[in-house]
């Protein structure tokens, strides 16, 4: 699919624009018009043609699990360019506590976007949490961000002793057992992401999302070329943590280094998420990908995430991992 698409945007490219060919002809760099073009109104339109945004952008084919703590219920979609409802889970058990997570033991079950890190199978746990478990990353990047604590937040079922448990929980989304096995059959973990809200989740549009695709190209421009001044505006100078702490003025001294060293790089990004916080700000996305990069001798092959605001047709990175 991708190579299918990069050849697509190679004949446009070429046959559109006279200049680029003679330059692809003769052996001049014409990768740069290539990277140009991925933050044209062009590609970014061609990219959301037939998307479904209103959880988000999502590059390839995802199970969106949604749950709704005042409801009480929790959603399955699957999501290939259009959202498809696989089923709804009822009578869930959340924590005992309204609110935010912010502490160990405040009875709360945060609210945020997270990943299913593993399952755990029936061998390897306890009855009270019944036949399986899903445990997630809370707390994540923003939420360490945040100084919120604890830990041990999962999908879990109930007691095998007591399986019409009515109580609720210390912060768990819990599921009656019989819907836990249904919700495992129905799901790939590894390919889910987990959006907790108390209501009505922040719900996004195409002029937004086609926003967020154009910056993050542009910003994957200035770092592949080098273009350090610019690569920085796209980060917010006040408050932006690098994961390792880093504030920006440590963050920006350690790339002014860095670009100074690396002339040549290979920046790919695949598989990119762009999902509007469940936050009172609106305006807050986590946007993640995977990261292929190459320069010199050094070379990163991972997950980049990044949390920002979107502000007047602009981007501002406050977190990156």
């Amino acid at each position: 699919m991708r190579s299918i698409l990069f050849l697509s945007i190679m004949i446009t490219l070429l046959f559109s624009n006279i200049n680029i060919f003679t330059k692809y002809r003769s052996g001049e760099n014409w990768q740069k018009d290539v990277d140009k073009y991925l933050y044209s109104d062009e590609y970014i339109n061609s990219l959301l043609k037939n998307k479904d945004v209103t959880f988000g952008y999502y590059d390839n084919p995802t199970n969106i699990i949604v749950c709704y703590k005042n409801k009480r219920v929790v959603n399955v979609y699957d999501f290939n360019n259009k959202l498809k409802l696989k089923h709804t889970f009822k009578h869930i058990l959340t924590g005992k506590n309204n609110g935010d997570k912010w502490f160990e033991g405040d009875g709360k079950t945060p609210l945020g976007v997270y990943i299913l890190k593993y399952k755990l199978n029936d061998e390897k746990l306890n009855d009270f949490y019944g036949p399986l478990a899903y445990p997630t990353n809370y707390p994540n990047l923003y939420d360490s961000y945040l100084g919120k604590s604890g830990h041990g937040i999962w999908i879990h079922g109930f007691p095998k002793d007591n399986p019409n448990r009515k109580f609720d929980t210390k912060g768990c989304i819990a599921l009656p057992n019989s819907e836990l096995i249904k919700l495992s059959k129905i799901i790939d973990y590894q390919n889910s992401i987990l959006i907790i809200n108390t209501d009505n989740l922040p719900k996004t549009n195409k002029r937004k999302i086609a926003t967020i695709l154009k910056e993050i190209f542009k910003w994957r421009y200035a770092w592949k070329y080098n273009d350090l001044n610019t690569y920085l505006s796209f980060y917010d100078k006040k408050i932006f943590k690098k994961a390792n702490k880093y504030n920006f003025k440590q963050f920006a001294e350690t790339k002014k280094n860095i670009f100074t060293h690396q002339k040549n790089k290979i920046l790919k990004f695949k598989n990119i998420q762009i999902i509007p916080y469940p936050n009172k700000n609106k305006n807050i996305y986590q946007v993640q990908f995977l990261e292929i990069f190459k320069a010199n001798k050094s070379q990163f092959i991972g997950k980049k995430i990044l949390y920002l605001k979107l502000k007047n047709n602009k981007i501002s990175i406050f977190l990156e991992s």
